[in-house]
């Protein structure tokens, strides 16, 4: 499940450690969108919903991938609609520069269209660098082998406020492959916010219903996110030496 590279065993305990994960990402950390670090709506940890301290074990809002880490949102509304904002080249692509290094994210608008403009409204926002007045966020999980979680929390891991969920656009023929980002969030499948999640390797158990939805590839800087993954971590999956994004703008 977690790759052909990994024993049956080490599967097991990462999604065992993803539900976790998931589940603490419920309250705002981690892969899931939690409070603290989890790869729901965050990639941190299991005691947060989001994923900073993270949302849980998965890189999204469900109990199978980063949960969102549980952040004041402005509504309890759910976004079903939105109005697309396309660059010059008609191809949305986001430079994002971070401590350790600059990636460029091309999002597809085509097959996420909710889920993207979503994105483009944080970075217009000055939301993930900070230009808002209300701090920078950090990539505040980090699970090697596994996702890099981030864009809820500050380098302080404080939970930002965020603008409503969004509905969950899993499914739309884009999969959790290695390079990819998918959005963080709770058990709840509409529940994405800010928190994101990026795949180190390929994660096909995340596409199983309802999924993490996938809305972009890193089309420069592997590297870079390969190096966010090498950072030493806590106890929770927290860098001991804040990953924090300094800029991100569109291209």
């Amino acid at each position: 499940m977690l790759g052909a590279m990994q024993s049956p065993l080490r599967a097991s305990s990462l999604l065992f450690g993803f539900a976790l994960f998931l589940a603490g990402c419920t309250s705002g950390d981690g892969p899931a969108q939690t409070t603290g670090p989890t790869p729901s709506e965050e990639t941190a940890d299991a005691t947060s919903d989001e994923a900073g301290t993270s949302n849980s074990t998965n890189p999204a809002d469900s109990t199978a991938g980063p949960v969102t880490t549980t952040s004041p949102t402005t509504t309890d509304d759910v976004t079903t609609a939105a109005t697309m904002t396309t660059t010059g080249t008609g191809v949305p692509q986001v430079v994002m520069e971070t401590t350790l290094g600059t990636l460029v994210i091309e999002l597809d608008e085509v097959a996420a269209p909710i889920t993207a403009e979503n994105f483009i409204a944080y970075v217009e926002a000055g939301f993930f660098d900070g230009s808002d007045g209300m701090g920078a966020t950090v990539f505040h999980r980090v699970i090697p082998g596994f996702v890099i979680q981030g864009g809820g929390l500050t380098e302080d891991l404080v939970t930002k406020a965020t603008m409503p969920p969004i509905v969950n656009e899993s499914g739309n023929g884009l999969f959790n492959t290695r390079g990819t980002i998918s959005m963080a969030r709770t058990m709840d499948p509409n529940s994405a916010t800010s928190q994101f999640f990026l795949n180190l390797v390929d994660n096909a158990f995340l596409d199983d219903p309802p999924g993490y939805a996938v809305f972009g590839t890193i089309v420069s800087g592997l590297e870079v996110m390969d190096a966010i993954a090498a950072v030493e971590v806590d106890r929770n999956d927290v860098p001991l030496e804040p990953v924090i994004i300094l800029s991100a703008t569109m291209q």
